[in-house]
């Protein structure tokens, strides 16, 4: 099976097009049946919404999983790919934090790389079999 975006077919593997071959075989709901959240993966309180992301936030910290480093490190490639005039406005940023993620993302890592080879050149920090 093969999803086409725009002219270019991309070739589906088989567990992800069985799921879409059942979505899409799926009866259209009708009536009140169009107010219900089967079809989020992550339903809100609101009939046909979704969760929101601070309601999806608590939910996994209650399950100990932590969403900011993962949000950091996506603010921190996305700032490094794309100007903070494009980034603020995409992400409603306020332009001074716009600057800031295009700083964090262009850090110098130079003083981290001669550490590492002073520590490299110095041998092993612990005694070798």
């Amino acid at each position: 099976m093969f999803l086409t975006l725009g002219r270019t077919p991309i070739p589906l593997p088989t567990t992800l097009a069985d799921l879409l071959t059942t979505l899409a075989d799926r009866p259209a709901p009708q009536g009140w049946a169009v107010n219900t959240s089967a079809g989020w993966l992550f339903p809100g309180h609101l009939p046909g919404a979704h969760i929101s992301a601070a309601a999806l936030s608590r939910r996994l910290a209650a399950c100990h999983i932590p969403n900011r480093p993962a949000r950091t490190t996506a603010l921190v490639a996305l700032a490094g790919d794309l100007p903070p005039a494009v980034l603020g406005p995409m992400l409603g940023l306020h332009p001074i934090t716009a600057v800031q993620w295009r700083r964090r993302a262009a850090t110098d890592w130079t003083a981290y790389l001669q550490a590492r080879q002073r520590a490299l050149a110095d041998g092993p920090p612990y005694p070798g079999p």
